[in-house]
């Protein structure tokens, strides 16, 4: 899994292929050797992510902060993701590679795995099944994404989800992140060497992009809390499909899915162990990841009891979550009492006895109906208790509709 490091500021991921480089930015790390020996006319890849830097003007009036410049990726290093030697494994496609060398093999490699070499922010990939070179003195185009799948979707159907209910191990650990991290590779064309079979390497250098965005939530309070949940719109995915062929967003601009799939509107994290609340926010850190582009009000609710409560609106940027960043919000999470669920003997059964027991007792009440005794009452259905025409003809108040709703709602319990 990827790691987060704060030395670097930006969500950056790139991949490196054995292949002619067109160029290479300079903070990018000094290419490396492969750890195994290559055959002739084999070509070699390696990886980094690609930084995303926001202005302060995207993010005004919103209580979620940017935290300048964070990765998603496998496993977070303080405050840029790394890849992890021999766990992060990635898809790659080009049409115009072939399976084996010499003009051996065939034309075309659909989702080869490639597998990181080194735990580092930019890493040599070592192939599953390696591919070659094409035809010579001739474009190869390179398509990639991360985490690799298995399979042969085609390129411009690459399945992609977010899950909508995530699990972080204890608070202020985030080695859940890597498994939820999704990113593709911004395309690369390449000319093949004259001689295809040489044996000295160069490296293609892909540059990997983050489709989601990632909430850091800091709380502050008393008591336990076992999760965190965050209402929206369109904050979960699944089923969804992307073209990974497609030309890079601008920064913050979420990808074109090919397929939509299904959205949640809300996402939760589930605490493994239950984090206990101190005064101070920056104690209590939980971590989740979202679907890009909500910009409206946000609801924040914290796990207590088995209960959610406390709830909390937060507004999001007003140009919504930008895709690739990673933002911070502050919230209290100071428990409260569990409200006592509504009484039948206190309240609903004398509301029942007294506005609807003289057309429906314990028998031959009218229209079949018997509402004398707590089990006539909880064995009807719940449309008939919370009955909108009833209500009119027994002249239940507003205060009475809304006790028999709560006690409908909270399952009839015999209290």
């Amino acid at each position: 899994m990827k790691i987060f490091n704060k030395s670097r500021i930006a969500w950056t991921i790139s991949a490196l292929f054995m292949v002619a480089v067109t160029s290479c930015s300079k903070d990018e790390p000094a290419e490396q050797s492969p750890l195994t020996s290559p055959s002739a006319g084999q070509i070699l890849f390696t990886s980094e992510q690609a930084g995303l830097t926001v202005k302060s003007a995207l993010i005004g009036n919103s209580d979620f902060v940017t935290d300048a410049g964070s990765t998603l990726k496998t496993t977070l290093h303080d405050n840029v993701t790394w890849w992890t030697a021999t766990t992060d494994r990635t898809g790659i496609y080009s049409t115009e590679a072939r399976t084996a060398t010499s003009a051996g093999g065939t034309l075309g490699i659909v989702n080869n795995e490639y597998i990181a070499d080194n735990t580092a922010a930019s890493t040599p990939f070592t192939a599953t099944i390696p591919m070659f070179w094409g035809v010579a003195n001739t474009t190869h185009n390179f398509y990639a994404y991360y985490p690799y799948l298995g399979g042969s979707s085609a390129a411009a159907a690459v399945p992609v989800g977010l899950l909508s209910t995530q699990s972080q191990v204890v608070k202020n650990n985030f080695d859940h992140i890597g498994a939820l991290d999704f990113l593709v590779a911004t395309p690369i064309s390449v000319t093949s060497p004259a001689n295809t079979d040489q044996t000295s390497h160069t490296y293609v250098h892909l540059v990997y992009n983050h489709l989601f965005s990632i909430v850091e939530f800091n709380i502050a309070g008393s008591g336990t809390i076992g999760g965190v949940r965050l209402t929206g719109t369109n904050l979960g995915l699944a089923g969804a499909l992307i073209d990974i062929k497609q030309s890079t967003p601008a920064p913050g601009v979420a990808y074109t899915l090919a397929n939509q799939g299904s959205k949640a509107g809300a996402v939760i994290v589930n605490l493994a162990t239950a984090a206990t609340l101190t005064a101070t926010a920056t104690d209590t850190k939980v971590y989740m990841v979202i679907y890009p582009g909500y910009a409206g009000t946000c609801s924040i609710e914290f796990l207590n009891g088995g209960v959610w409560k406390n709830l909390v609106t937060k507004q999001a940027p007003a140009g919504g979550f930008l895709r690739g960043q990673k933002y911070v919000v502050t919230v209290n999470a100071a428990t409260t009492p569990v409200p006592a669920p509504t009484s039948w003997s206190a309240t609903v059964g004398p509301i029942i006895q007294s506005k609807c027991a003289t057309c429906h007792g314990t028998t031959g009440g009218t229209a079949g109906i018997n509402m004398g005794t707590y089990a006539q009452v909880a064995a009807l259905s719940n449309t008939q208790i919370d009955n909108a025409g009833m209500y009119t003809m027994g002249s239940v108040t507003a205060a009475e509709q809304a006790s028999i709703k709560a006690w409908v709602a909270e399952g009839k319990i015999n209290n």
